[in-house]
């Protein structure tokens, strides 16, 4: 079916024809007809077939109203075609009587020649697809009629030979199927080799079933449900290339720490076995906050998180313990512990399918997701595990529920704002997590000193810190800054953010 736009319009005044005629002449995919007299509308649309209907409703020979709902009389060609009813003005009680007897949508004419081009690409769009629908539909009833027919036939072959067992066989039951000129036909022809054919062809419909079940198991793998209904869509099907949600979620990017190091102690195939049982610890944690993986990174994931915040901290948090599991498991088979970083940020992001018309997949569009992919970075950088934004931290329903040590006030590398950086110490082990919350009071010292330009103070305060843990890689980096301002002297404006040259 061409994607052609056909538009009827039925008004008695030929000036408005006139009018809406140029509106739409210089659209060349649009093909205008004109019917004067409302009680020929019938025939009008069955002679052009209308993609969308313009009607008047105010014409002397006929009620517009009346017409309204005489064109959508389920015994009449039109009864789907997209109506536009036009009015002299704007009456809402006009306009709630014409959508109740199925008016697809109301203009008070003359309308603006854009906003009515566009309403009519709008609706014949959504019909000529109704219109693909229906054809596809009568296509599938009519191939199940055929198929029901053949297994039918079948049927009578099969009851045929069960009747020749018990020498009850009647040759006169096969003759239509006899009549086939198809290999069927010629089985039941030669009758002696029709049941070892047909028996076959039944095996090899199970087994076609099967792989259609196969497949959809497989597809689901790929573009699972929860990524389906986010789409709105029913079925992977339904899925188009270019379909997207956008709205503000949690992001997370998580990686595993010194991977190259440790996949250069395994051949390829057992990095995969490792990536793909790693993964298989982590990603239910995300499915199980209502996360959305985007894609997997090697070692490492992308999600989103629709519904926020929270979600995506107690997805980070879940995450660690998994990986804890993960490594008590390696540790009874003597394999190297791993440590994972995770970055969590919020903002507005497009969720949809990328590609082309072959080959398309999941992604998602944000500068939001640049930044959350610099925040897992800097994981390593400060030597932790798990790492929030300022934004995550605002929104979160119950920030008391965790437990939280601010660590910077940073400006990441291709970015000009800076961004406040948190780190999250639940999915820390007992004991660094104990260590970080004795030494969070002289921690805290120390930044303050360090916003304000007393570094003398905030020396000590770090030096504390390192005393109690001198594992504490934040604590020793601002040691190093310390020390370097000491060096260069104290910019003009301080106020303590740290500008990052690289990744």
């Amino acid at each position: 079916m061409d994607e052609h736009i056909t538009v009827l319009l039925i008004d008695d005044q030929s000036i408005i024809a006139e009018a809406i005629r140029r509106m739409l002449s210089s659209e060349i995919d649009i093909a205008f007809h004109y019917c004067s007299d409302p009680t020929h509308a019938l025939k009008a649309a069955a002679n052009c077939q209308p993609t969308v209907i313009l009607q008047d409703l105010v014409m002397p020979q006929m009620d517009g109203l009346l017409l309204v709902e005489f064109l959508r009389s389920q015994d009449v060609s039109t009864c789907h075609t997209p109506l536009i009813v036009l009015s002299s003005k704007e009456d809402p009680v006009i306009k709630a009587k014409a959508f109740a007897l199925g008016a697809n949508d109301y203009l008070v004419k003359l309308p603006d020649a854009r906003e009515l081009i566009a309403r009519i690409r709008y609706h014949s769009k959504a019909y000529v697809n109704f219109l693909k629908r229906q054809e596809a539909e009568a296509l599938f009833k009519a191939e199940i009629l055929r198929q029901a027919a053949y297994i039918e036939q079948v049927g009578k072959v099969t009851t045929a030979a069960s009747d020749v067992e018990r020498d009850a066989f009647q040759p006169d039951k096969l003759i239509e199927v006899a009549d086939r000129s198809d290999e069927l036909g010629q089985l039941a022809r030669v009758f002696t080799n029709m049941v070892r054919t047909v028996k076959a062809r039944e095996q090899e419909m199970l087994e076609a079933n099967q792989q259609l079940e196969e497949l959809l198991t497989a597809y689901e793998r790929f573009v699972p449900n929860d990524y389906l209904r986010f789409l709105r869509k029913k079925s992977i099907t339904d899925v188009q290339l270019g379909d997207h949600v956008s709205k503000v979620m949690g992001v997370m990017f998580s990686d595993i720490r010194s991977f190259t190091t440790l996949s250069e102690s395994m051949t390829a195939k057992e990095n995969f076995a490792f990536v793909n049982s790693y993964l298989s610890q982590v990603s239910p944690e995300i499915r199980n906050h209502h996360g959305l993986i985007v894609k997997f990174l090697g070692d490492g994931m992308m999600a989103v998180f629709p519904e926020g915040a929270d979600d995506g901290l107690a997805a980070g948090v879940a995450t660690l313990k998994a990986v804890d599991r993960f490594n008590e498991a390696r540790q009874s088979s003597a394999a190297q512990p791993i440590r994972v970083g995770i970055g969590i940020h919020l903002g507005q992001m497009m969720l949809g399918m990328v590609g082309e018309a072959n080959r398309m997949q999941g992604d998602a569009f944000s500068d939001a997701i640049n930044l959350t992919a610099r925040l897992e970075g800097l994981t390593k950088f400060y030597g932790v595990s798990l790492l929030i934004s300022g934004q995550v931290l605002d929104h979160l329903s119950h920030p008391e529920k965790y437990q939280i040590r601010f660590l910077d006030r940073a400006i990441v590398k291709g970015r000009s704002e800076p961004i406040a950086v948190y780190e999250i110490l639940d999915g820390e082990c007992e004991a660094v997590r104990s260590l970080k919350l004795q030494t969070q009071s002289d921690f805290e010292q120390g930044i303050e000193h360090y916003r304000t330009g007393d570094l003398a103070s905030a020396r000590k305060s770090f030096k504390n810190v390192i005393t109690a843990h001198p594992r504490d890689k934040t604590a020793q980096h601002y040691l190093e800054r310390v020390e370097i301002l000491r060096d260069r002297g104290i910019p003009d404006h301080w106020n303590g953010i740290w500008t990052f040259s690289e990744k």
